[in-house]
């Protein structure tokens, strides 16, 4: 407890004064006879005692009256937050928390509305002359600027819900950076209205303490939520007719189980799939949902869940282009042994129409050619140029595969050069024995979904003679094939976009085995299945501010592009940028809203997004009063204050801000009480 006025204290001296009145009676004894004075002894002795007693309680309250008088007049307080030393100006920044979550109702209303007035009532509780600041979720422009109290209330009757998510650090650590003109003559005082959501609230993320922050916590009643995570599919391609898997995350944040509630899979607005989940409360489940492409070309679908009373969560947008056909290309030279590994490959590719292999005699290459293609086989080749070399390492950086059948040289040098490239272990030699393939990595995406079943011990094939290559000092690169002697026989390797096979043999007629095995073909196949870079089937609003055009599109790259929203019809004039065979769409925060957006070129369409809304609005996990201010205290926020009772009349709680909580009207109060208590002393103890 403190005081505003301390130098009252010194009239805590008229203390004295019942004291003196207590030890020095005033008062004049009549004296009366009596005859015998023998039955009074015991009346006199007991009187006295009563008499002594009632004395010493009237003086404590005489001294009390006194005590409680002068701190009345001395004004005392509670802190409510570090000791501000007020400056003659004032800049209040108020952070109105617009986001999602903030539809809820409590018992105010809905928490927006409430936000929103208590900002006004912010306002309108400062003096004339006070700058404000306003900050949302949506962090606009004119928000960065200073406002007068009339542009200000202007601004705040204008806030909206927004699919816009920030942390409190952002708001806190920008609004701490500012300098204004005055910074030394200038307090800054930054209020947080918001429900405070665990996944926003990060005040470890604070840098810097040398604002005065309030926070005033709005609390929702008690909501249940349902809502779609996230989804994703495993294979990057997507082929006309194949049965696709998708999955989607589906979460809980209340206390209540679901059973059997439907998921709907939308595809061009036709319902492709539908399957039943249950989820326990507080828990998450994956649903997976089945079906095939049956056209080719741009693909929009949406995942749908009925919940309330949150509904901008239920559903999720995806989007993805099921191709035609991909494109291949077998690199050979004059050797037998490539020529013998060239013809397996083209047999298997040869009546396929969804591969289309091209074949190209390394001695005639057209390296500018290399980027067409989305899987590249190296057949046993013997030399490599640099010319070559350098656009080999370009096009898969950008998202083109390669897989690398070495030849059995004595040069291992050449093999080597090729390899360093792209950061793959080196080879260190020849293993002249034959090796049976022994280990298949059936968990890896790759052969996942190849074998039905796996048997203990299968009958592989054999291979003569194989490169030995460094234990797996990369870690990216990971063996999907080895030999009984644990030496690798096919690894993968990602590289920027792409991505990289490669054999520890060549593939001819040495090595028929591994060419007629069940192996051979889906291993093969998965090359080019698995050759496309992942495409973005979702982005996320407010998140991904910028997409890649895939390289395996066409367009007309002086021409101007345009992104429309399929809800609304609006369009947008993107930037774009061109760094190699990418071109980059920038689109900042113009994309606001969740559904599907066609990207055109000169009135073409040739591309397609989907958005989402940032799903951590949907985890409705609040902070208290009492934990909000646990953790100020952990991270030592000296100038953080939390309000409670935010409902009250903000000019008093801007009172007991500023001045703390103010204790004189209780001590006028015991005063009082403290008189009425001597005067019915005095009065009724006789």
């Amino acid at each position: 407890m403190k005081f505003l006025f301390p130098t009252f204290l010194f009239a805590l001296l008229a203390i004295a004064i019942p004291v003196i009145i207590h030890l020095f009676s005033f008062k004049r004894h009549k004296t009366v006879y009596f005859s015998n004075v023998e039955f009074l002894k015991d009346i006199k002795k007991e009187s006295k005692k009563q008499s002594r007693l009632k004395q010493l309680l009237i003086l404590a309250a005489r001294i009390l009256t006194i005590i409680f008088l002068v701190f009345a007049f001395a004004q005392p307080y509670i802190p409510t937050g570090g000791e501000t030393q007020k400056q003659p100006n004032q800049l209040v920044a108020v952070y109105v928390d617009n986001s999602f979550s903030m539809n809820a109702i409590s018992e105010q209303g809905q928490l927006l509305e409430v936000a929103r007035n208590k900002a006004l009532e912010i306002c309108l509780a400062y003096p004339a002359g006070t700058k404000f600041r306003l900050f949302t979720n949506d962090l606009k422009p004119i928000h960065q600027h200073v406002l007068n109290k009339e542009q200000f209330i202007n601004q705040v009757s204008e806030i909206q819900a927004t699919p816009a998510v920030i942390s409190l650090s952002m708001i806190y650590n920008r609004f701490a950076e500012q300098q204004t003109e005055d910074a030394e003559n200038t307090d800054k005082n930054l209020y947080f209205i918001s429900d405070f959501q665990r996944t926003i609230t990060d005040i470890d993320e604070f840098e810097a303490d040398n604002i005065f922050s309030y926070y005033l916590p709005l609390v929702p009643n008690e909501v249940a939520n349902l809502y779609i995570d996230s989804c994703w599919v495993e294979v990057p391609a997507h082929r006309l007719g194949q049965e696709e898997t998708i999955y989607v995350s589906i979460k809980n944040s209340s206390n209540q189980d679901y059973q059997n509630l439907p998921i709907k899979m939308f595809l061009n607005d036709s319902l492709k799939s539908i399957t039943n989940f249950s989820v326990e409360a507080q828990e998450n489940i994956v649903a997976e949902l089945k079906y095939n492409n049956n056209s080719s070309g741009l693909q929009m679908g949406r995942l749908e869940i009925t919940d309330y009373p949150f509904t901008h969560d239920n559903n999720w947008y995806i989007s993805y282009k099921v191709d035609k056909n991909l494109k291949a290309l077998a690199i050979y030279n004059n050797t037998a042994s490539s020529q013998e590994g060239l013809q397996y490959i083209d047999a298997l590719f040869e009546n396929d129409d969804y591969v289309l292999l091209d074949q190209m005699n390394v001695q005639n290459l057209q390296v500018n050619r290399l980027g067409d293609y989305n899987t590249i086989f190296l057949v046993n080749l013997e030399n490599y140029s640099s010319g070559f070399l350098n656009e080999l390492e370009t096009v898969v950086g950008e998202g083109t595969s390669v897989v690398i059948f070495p030849e059995m040289g004595n040069n291992t040098q050449l093999i080597n050069n090729l390899l360093s490239r792209f950061d793959a272990n080196q080879v260190l030699g020849i293993d002249s024995t034959i090796q049976e393939i022994a280990q298949i990595e059936y968990d890896n995406a790759f052969y996942k979904n190849v074998f039905k079943k796996r048997e203990e011990n299968p009958i592989l094939p054999e291979i003569k003679n194989h490169l030995r290559f460094e234990n797996a000092t990369r870690s990216d690169e990971m063996n999907l094939l080895a030999f009984q002697n644990g030496d690798k026989a096919l690894s993968q390797l990602s590289y920027g976009d792409g991505k990289v096979w490669t054999f520890s043999f060549p593939i001819n007629t040495a090595n028929e085995d591994f060419a007629n095995d069940v192996l051979f073909v889906p291993t093969l196949y998965n090359f080019v299945l698995n050759s496309l870079p992942k495409q973005e089937i979702s982005l996320i609003v407010g998140k991904n501010n910028f997409y890649d055009l895939p390289g395996n599109i066409q367009y007309k790259l002086n021409a101007a592009f345009e992104i429309e929203n399929l809800k609304t019809g609006d369009k947008i004039v993107p930037n774009n940028t061109v760094t190699g065979r990418k071109t980059r769409l920038e689109f900042g925060g113009q994309i606001a809203s969740d559904g599907h957006y066609l990207i055109e070129n000169d009135g073409d369409v040739v591309a397609s997004m989907a958005f989402n809304y940032n799903r951590q609005e949907s985890d409705l996990r609040y902070y208290s009063e009492e934990e909000l201010q646990n953790r100020i205290d952990e991270f030592q926020l000296k100038n953080a204050t939390v309000v409670s009772k935010v409902e009250r009349n903000f000019s008093e709680v801007l009172d007991e801000l500023q001045n703390g909580k103010q204790l004189w009207k209780l001590m006028i109060i015991l005063a009082l009480f403290f008189i009425l208590v001597e005067a019915l002393l005095a009065r009724f103890w006789k």
